[in-house]
């Protein structure tokens, strides 16, 4: 007598290489489970990167958030989500998985489509979901001649043979329609792909060129670091035109591209119409005023108690006015379109926009230097404009337009559009067509001959099931007896 142990023995080692198969890195990456559990991750990281502000300065960081939290968030990956090496590494995951489940389920269906199922058996009209089985009196021949058309008019043009004696018609329309959600699958891999080739090879960038001017290279907006363009792109006209209230209507720049001395391409851009380059797009983003520094400053002298003491001098940069009855020479010592200091309290040029224009002076006396004064042209009134009896105000000063360009390189995005096209040829697919069979089994006899119809579709069953009803119903009706149908 064998143990109830020993014959346990085998269906336990059975189970346990069950659960280990269930459990394989293979069923792991093909489950539909792993899929929903990283587009749900996937949306949850999204949320985040909405929620969050993505690629700001530090600035506007630290206005949002106290130092620990920014601190934690940068560490974690939060304040750039979209390149942070663990979202790419979910999309990598999200591209294996629909590759395994395809190549998984894919050997199955392709056996089902190339399979040849022309002729109807017994154990197969079984299993199809619609059939219907019809005797007549009519010969093979009639019957053929009868049924040929009516066929031709619901499904099209059948394919006939023959074994032992028995016909059979055979309608196959759009087999290949089941590669629809397959297409579908490849498409999402390509735009995934193609996001990624974008993150990892892309930039986004900004440049600010003067009128007449010209650069090679860029301010990346993640880093802030310089950028090679490997090419000089110039701005040789800027344009733009108000409304009425004096609010701006459009604005244009012309932008040429040089390589070397020669010019390879020039455009005139305005919002929504690029510039393209080498894979590199120029937007137009902004624009704005800046000192020309081959112009003249407009100052002005006023002497306190002396209202008839006030001069204006027309000076550029560099230049020095003299003020004549004190031997005081004045000298344009540097120009700053937007006046900051920085934590040491040196003072800096913050933008290339006027936002707070200042002039530095410097003050001799009979060739010896006295002192260095700034003089404000939103606040005239500011204390270090003075020196002595004089106070020194800045009226105006040369200006000059440049054009702000947004900068990007996206080496995937012919990838993302193929996947895009491919996600259209498979949706089409996929709910557009259907894979519809039809059969029709004659079996001739002596006095009354069968037929059995019968056909399947893969989608959109209850329409296929009408038009199968009004097919067995017309052949029906065509392989009655002539008495019978007047009758009806």
């Amino acid at each position: 007598m064998i143990p109830s142990s020993a014959m346990n023995r085998p269906q336990k080692k059975s189970m346990k290489k069950e659960k280990q198969g269930r459990h394989s890195p293979w069923n792991i990456f093909s489950s539909l489970k792993f899929t929903i559990f990283l587009m749900v991750f996937l949306a949850l990281i999204s949320i985040i990167g909405t929620i969050i502000p993505q690629n700001v300065s530090l600035n506007e960081y630290l206005r949002i958030y106290d130092h620990s939290t920014y601190n934690v968030l940068n560490k974690l990956g939060f304040l750039d989500v979209y390149h942070c090496w663990w979202f790419i590494s979910i999309l990598i995951l999200l591209c294996l998985n629909l590759l395994f489940c395809s190549i998984r389920k894919f050997p199955q269906l392709w056996k089902t489509i190339t399979k040849d199922n022309a002729f109807l058996n017994d154990d197969h009209v079984q299993r199809l979901p619609l059939s219907a089985t019809i005797t007549t009196n009519f010969s093979l021949e009639e019957i053929k001649e009868k049924i040929f058309p009516i066929i031709k008019k619901h499904f099209g043009s059948p394919r006939e043979s023959s074994r032992d004696g028995v016909i059979n018609f055979f309608i196959e329309k759009a087999k290949y329609s089941r590669l629809g959600v397959y297409i579908v699958h490849a498409s999402v891999i390509l735009i995934l792909i193609g996001g990624l080739i974008g993150s990892l090879f892309g930039f986004k960038a900004t440049i600010s060129i003067l009128e007449g001017e010209s650069a090679d290279q860029v301010i990346l907006q993640k880093s802030s670091l310089a950028k090679k363009l490997g090419f000089e792109i110039r701005c040789d006209d800027f344009e733009i035109t108000y409304y009425p209230d004096g609010t701006p209507k459009d604005y244009k720049s012309a932008l040429t591209v040089l390589e070397g001395d020669e010019k390879i391409l020039s455009k005139t851009i305005e919002v929504n119409h690029p510039l393209k380059y080498r894979g590199i797009v120029f937007y137009q983003s902004s624009y704005g005023i800046t000192a020309d520094q081959e112009g003249k400053f407009t100052i002005t002298a006023k002497r306190e108690g002396n209202e008839n003491a006030t001069k204006e001098f027309q000076v550029e940069n560099g230049e020095s006015f003299s003020l004549g009855d004190e031997n005081l020479v004045v000298k344009v010592h540097r120009f700053y379109t937007y006046f900051i200091m920085d934590e040491t309290g040196k003072a800096i040029n913050q933008s290339p926009a006027p936002k707070n224009p200042a002039l530095e002076l410097l003050i001799f006396r009979e060739n010896t230097f006295q002192k260095k004064i700034l003089v404000f042209q939103k606040f005239p009134e500011f204390p270090a404009s003075h020196y002595g009896p004089y106070q020194f105000f800045f009226k105006d000063f040369p200006k000059k337009m440049y054009t702000g360009l947004q900068v990007t390189k996206d080496p995937g995005v012919d990838v993302v559009w193929a996947g895009c096209i491919l996600m259209m040829v498979g949706i089409v697919f996929t709910f557009f067509f259907s894979h519809r069979q039809l059969w029709v089994r004659i079996i001739p006899r002596e006095k009354k001959s069968k037929l059995i119809i019968a056909g399947t579709a893969d989608k959109n069953r209850i329409a296929f099931e009408k038009e199968f009803r009004k097919l067995t119903a017309e052949i029906e009706s065509d392989l009655q007896p002539e008495g019978k149908k007047s009758n009806g």
